[in-house]
């Protein structure tokens, strides 16, 4: 059976930036049995045989992964999988992959390779493995730099001469765990991507990835042009500022109304909304750097290939006035009354067949469309020919889709109508409806269910013209999807809308959502900067990069067409930045998806502040997995209270996703204020013991003594009760007499540990600088207990 491979998939695929490999986590892996699996060429061409056979391929694997990874896999014990099939990067060309895996009760291990089945080449490699026995936390051992230096080490032995031709990109996962954090060993991720001329061809890269606890080779991947004779001439092409221009005028700025939540904790219904504005580009947001047009992820003009459909403003009116309005009733429909509600709208979309299975009643976040409702969950099957066949093969009735009624209203809140088919994907069929006529059925639906919104959401639709082919043959669009977001005083609010989409073989709809919330208070939009002002913030953090573009022809994804054209495509000046990010309407500032200010210049040169310095090391180590705040370490400063709590937790291992808010055990601390961006990291202090919840104040800004880091430390790495016994600690500092008595236990077990360095004064009561806490934490890291 042909996989599908919608639009979505292709849109996505096209768009990203970076081609990516796996990187594999410290997890089991399941073992599979052995397996040869042959890929036909499209139908009504011959089979494209091999070149390598497979004992070959298998021999130029051992010998590889013996050779560079230093793995035996003749060992019968393993599992191995062989598969001959087209490349899933580059479709035009034929590989072998091949799999070995183990897995008992004490370790895992997986091992896999692709080769070109015409070359012989390795284009891939992969390995993970480990014993569930091993103990305690494993830590990151190799910063960055030594991490870089072994990837390019192993890209050169494999690949000789490519990596001089490449430029190393930015890796964005770096920016996330400065932001959140983590314990656990960084995986250090390398994308280099190839340059020509100067001008990057991102359709050629070299992957490495490299384990930071153990410093070793976990992945490669390589696809590379033998030629590039084909690539465009820069001759003729437009200037940098002239693309800019052309970029720019075709660039929309939307206004938008943007939920704020917690961020560490999902809420269904956001407490307030914000104005933000985000670029749009009509699905084209490149520039074909010879002809000066706008083009999208398929190399054309997108006007060329969009059909567009509205609603007049007479039309609205019109389905304005049949609404009536909705009334709430006192009390909740009862289960009998929803089931007769429910069957009503299903008989009138779907016939008399349908018959209900379950009926549940819901509140809250447990479904998508119900946060903020009380509602009734329904879910129902129709009895159809289909429906029938393939509950006899499954040996099970079928639930073929659910509707959800508000318990309250009794609007239609939710209508899924999932509808099975006796044949594979990929088979021609007659389409019910032309995408027109889609679009009549689905204002048909708001007319029906709720004619009230229609002057509250977007009308306008739009679709791209796209024809997919499977095994030569033409197939129509499988669903047509609509979605009518909702507007407030012009801008937008997509968390509340219609979406509505209706299955091709019958016509039916198949999917039908309302989601919305009335009592939101959305701000006025009447001191929101400009949209040139937003687009001057995008351009603050953005610029146009001259690159090479390739793209599919052929809307057969099976046998695929490349073509290549010079494009100019906007791309961060440098990371965390994204062309997508919002902008805050109200001061033009970078927004991240909390709603919160992303600062454009760092507030600290963390690198310049730490180089040559005794804690150089440790401190970049620590900074790689978001333990250290890069914007606000000082290493020669006093570390504040809160610093220190703040280092400790993410060291530890920050939960963010635990409510705090909720939690039975609130903060006592006077000065703590729920609302604080610092009471989640206090919290989880507390649960984890390296701080008393008492009464008083927390007091965060207050220098902490090197003592008082000590007694800090240990309990994070829970030997409190240890750190209390008496009489049991022998220290031999020569100001031992100004430890307090009752933490003498505490500075022990940190010197027992190896914790304080080799000393001979303590100095408890001198001030902790950053670089004496970010040293002694990064030593403790493989002590903690989990």
């Amino acid at each position: 059976m042909v996989k599908r491979k919608g639009l979505a998939f292709m849109l996505a695929a096209t768009l990203a930036a970076t081609p990516t490999i796996p990187a594999f986590a410290d997890v089991p892996v399941k073992t599979m049995p052995v397996m040869t699996m042959e890929v036909k060429a499209a139908e009504g061409t011959p089979e494209k045989q091999p070149d390598i056979s497979k004992e070959k391929a298998l021999e130029t694997a051992k010998k590889a992964l013996k050779e560079y990874f230093g793995i035996t896999v003749d060992d019968k014990k393993y599992q191995t999988n062989t598969e001959y099939r087209k490349d899933w990067s580059s479709p035009d060309r034929y590989v072998w992959a091949m799999n070995w895996n183990y897995n008992d009760h004490m370790e895992y291990f997986y091992t896999g390779i692709t080769i070109d089945a015409t070359t012989g080449e390795i284009l891939e490699m992969n390995k993970d493995g480990g014993k569930y026995s091993e103990q305690g936390t494993k830590v990151t051992t190799i910063t960055k730099e030594e991490a870089q230096k072994k990837a390019e080490e192993f890209a050169n032995k494999i690949v000789p001469g490519m990596l001089a031709q490449t430029k190393l990109m930015e890796n964005q996962d770096e920016h996330y765990r400065d932001m959140y954090g983590g314990s656990y060993p960084v995986f250090y991720y390398f994308n280099y991507q190839r340059i020509h001329e100067g001008i990057k061809y991102d359709a050629n890269y070299i992957n490495v990835g490299i384990d930071g606890a153990t410093g070793e080779i976990r992945n490669f991947g390589y696809r590379w042009d033998k030629t590039l004779s084909n690539l465009p001439k820069k001759d003729g092409i437009k200037t940098l500022e002239e693309a800019t221009k052309i970029y720019r005028n075709n660039m929309g700025m939307e206004l938008i109304y943007f939920p704020i939540r917690d961020p560490f904790k999902y809420e269904p219904v956001p407490k307030t909304v914000k104005l933000a504005y985000r670029a749009t580009y009509k699905f084209a947001d490149m520039v074909d750097a010879k002809t000066g047009k706008m083009i999208g992820w398929n190399g054309k003009e997108q006007d060329q290939q969009m059909k567009f459909a509205s609603l007049t403003e007479k039309q609205i009116d019109d389905i304005y006035k049949k609404a009536k309005p909705v009334v709430k009733r006192a009390k909740e429909l009862t289960k009998e009354e929803a089931e007769k509600v429910a069957l009503a709208v299903l008989k009138a979309e779907l016939g008399d067949q349908v018959k209900v299975n379950s009926t549940n009643y819901v509140e809250g976040d447990g479904y998508w469309e119900s946060a903020g409702r009380k509602a009734w969950n329904i879910e129902f099957t129709v009895e159809t020919k289909d429906s029938k066949a393939a509950s006899e093969k499954m040996a099970m009735m079928p639930n073929n889709g659910r509707i959800m009624i508000d318990a309250l209203t009794e609007e239609v809140l939710a209508f899924n109508n999932w509808q099975y088919y006796d044949m594979p994907y990929g088979q021609p069929f007659e389409p019910a409806l032309t995408w027109e006529e889609a679009f009549a059925k689905a204002v048909e639906m708001i007319e029906k269910y709720h004619p009230g919104k229609i002057k509250s959401v977007r009308t306008d639709q739009a679709n791209v013209i796209y024809q997919e082919m499977v095994d030569g043959k033409l197939i129509p669009p499988m669903e047509y999807y609509f979605n009518f977001p909702r507007v407030v005083n012009g801008a937008t609010y997509e968390e509340n809308q219609i979406s509505i989409s209706f299955n091709n073989r019958t016509g039916k709809i198949q999917h039908f959502n309302a989601r919305w919330q009335e009592d939101l208070k959305f701000p006025s939009i009447g001191n929101v900067i400009s949209e040139e002002a937003a687009k001057d913030a995008i351009f603050k953090v953005n610029e146009l990069e001259l690159a090479y573009f390739r793209f599919n022809t052929n809307n057969d994804y099976q046998n695929p067409v490349f073509d290549t054209k010079l494009v100019y495509r906007i791309a961060p000046k440098k990371a965390p930045f994204n062309p997508y990010m919002m902008i805050d309407a109200a001061n033009g500032n970078m927004m991240d998806y909390n709603g919160k200010t992303i600062p454009i210049d760092a507030v600290n040169d963390f690198d310049s502040l730490i180089k040559g310095h005794w804690v150089e090391r440790s401190a970049k180590l620590l900074a790689q997995q978001g333990i250290i705040d890069k914007n606000t370490f000082k290493p020669n400063e006093s570390i504040s209270k809160l610093e220190a709590v703040k280092m400790l937790v993410k060291a530890r291992g920050m939960d963010y996703y635990y409510p705090v808010k909720e939690a039975a055990d609130k903060l006592k601390f006077s000065d703590v204020s729920e609302d604080s961006d610092d009471y989640r990291f206090i919290h989880m202090a507390m649960r984890y013991g390296i701080i008393e919840n008492k009464e008083g104040k927390f007091d965060g800004a207050a220098a902490v003594d090197r003592e008082q880091l000590a007694v800090m430390l240990v309990k994070m790495l829970k030997y409190d009760a240890l750190a209390k016994t008496k009489d049991i600690f022998n220290i031999s500092f020569k100001d031992q007499a100004d430890i307090s008595p009752e933490n003498i236990g505490y500075v022990a077990i940190c010197k027992g540990l190896g914790l304080l360095g080799a000393d001979t004064n303590f100095r408890p009561k001198d001030t902790a600088t950053m670089a004496e806490a970010a040293d002694m934490i990064y030593k403790a890291l493989g002590n903690i207990n989990r």
